[in-house]
């Protein structure tokens, strides 16, 4: 019993020279804020501590995103991938996969995007913002497997800040202007049944022409036909005239 009350005795007495000691220092904080020169008010001693505390307190805090070297890292990455036409970018496949994977087995469907991206030869991802993967300073990019205008901001895919420039290409456009997601084999398609289309009406009308000739061949024959055995009938008449003496003698 004897040792629990000097423990605690101790205890006290330990935490009465730390409290001890805070009021010390912040009373000899407020007599040297008063020898330069500051106001013997609250209210400006307090602006004086917050002063102190932006400058020398807040850069150590690891929530103030402050990099080793002092500059934002956030506000760095997303000027990066800021302005049109920036937030979109390619990657390897190879890059992308355990990614896709890992979707896989939180059962999102990657198999059109997986389609896609092997006839491309490259995958695409859209910047979404600064994260902290793993401890790692790291851009967080949207995998958009379902389309490239729905946004997935569950489908995260993450690169470290200082493999961004070896790991990513600028995609200069959007996949769907550049027609990533559009199935190769259906364009085909779509253009050869365009192309017999276009090859059947040529045909028809070439055929409809030939036609048209052939009608007219025939009844300029007709015509012609028609013409000659008229003259022929009136010469036979007239020479059946002339030879009929007993006619013009009459």
């Amino acid at each position: 019993m004897d040792n629990l009350n000097n423990k605690d005795s101790n205890s006290n007495s330990n935490i009465h020279e730390v409290l001890m000691s805070n009021e010390t220092q912040i009373i000899e904080l407020f007599q040297s804020f008063l020898s330069n020169g500051g106001s013997p008010k609250v209210t400006s001693f307090k602006k004086h501590l917050d002063s102190l505390i932006n400058s020398n307190i807040k850069p150590l805090c690891v929530r103030s995103g402050k990099a080793p070297d002092g500059d934002d890292w956030r506000s760095v990455l997303k000027a990066l991938f800021g302005g049109r036409g920036k937030k979109w970018v390619q990657v390897s496949i190879d890059n992308i996969i355990p990614t896709l994977d890992q979707f896989d087995a939180e059962y999102y469907d990657t198999l059109k995007y997986r389609e896609f991206i092997k006839t491309a030869g490259f995958a695409w991802i859209r910047f979404a913002g600064p994260r902290m993967d793993m401890n790692i300073q790291s851009a967080a990019f949207e995998v958009r497997t379902n389309g490239s205008k729905i946004d997935h901001p569950k489908q995260l895919h993450y690169i470290p800040v200082d493999k961004i420039e070896e790991l990513t290409v600028t995609l200069n456009g959007t996949p769907h202007s550049l027609k990533l997601e559009s199935n190769n084999t259906e364009v085909e398609t779509e253009t050869e049944t365009e192309v017999v289309t276009e090859t059947e009406v040529v045909t028809e009308v070439e055929t409809e022409t030939e036609t048209e000739t052939e009608t007219e061949t025939e009844v300029e024959t007709e015509t012609e036909a028609d013409s000659e055995y008229t003259i022929e009938m009136l010469d036979e008449d007239f020479s059946d005239l002339y030879t009929d003496e007993e006619l013009f003698n009459v």
